[in-house]
């Protein structure tokens, strides 16, 4: 069916945005050097831009299911959700190492 590839884009920047996530994740747990690239704005800032790019296209996804495709893509509101825990768990981890550096 045409039009149905706009899905496609959208999926792409969901899976963008999440293999960002995870580098950010593993920069922070990772050694020290990679630990001063990451600071509190730069999280904070991403996962702002992140969530809220993926709540509007989300939400153009949903508006395009109405026309194009009966049903909608459920497997979008799936890499919502994991890339809003990402989000969220990026934030805690960062907290929780701020908190232990200044324990030290």
């Amino acid at each position: 069916m045409e039009g149905t590839e706009i899905y496609y884009f959208i999926r792409l920047i969901f899976f963008i945005f999440i293999l960002c996530s995870v580098i950010i994740s593993v920069m922070m747990i990772g050694p020290p050097g990679c630990k001063k690239l990451i600071n509190g704005f730069t999280v904070g800032l991403f996962s702002f831009v992140a969530i809220l790019v993926s709540v509007i296209n989300g939400t153009i996804g949903g508006y395009l299911a109405d026309g194009i495709y009966p049903g909608g893509d459920s497997f979008i509101f799936y890499l919502f959700i994991i890339l809003f825990i990402l989000c969220v768990l990026n934030i805690i981890l960062y907290v929780n190492i701020e908190r232990q550096r200044n324990s030290v």
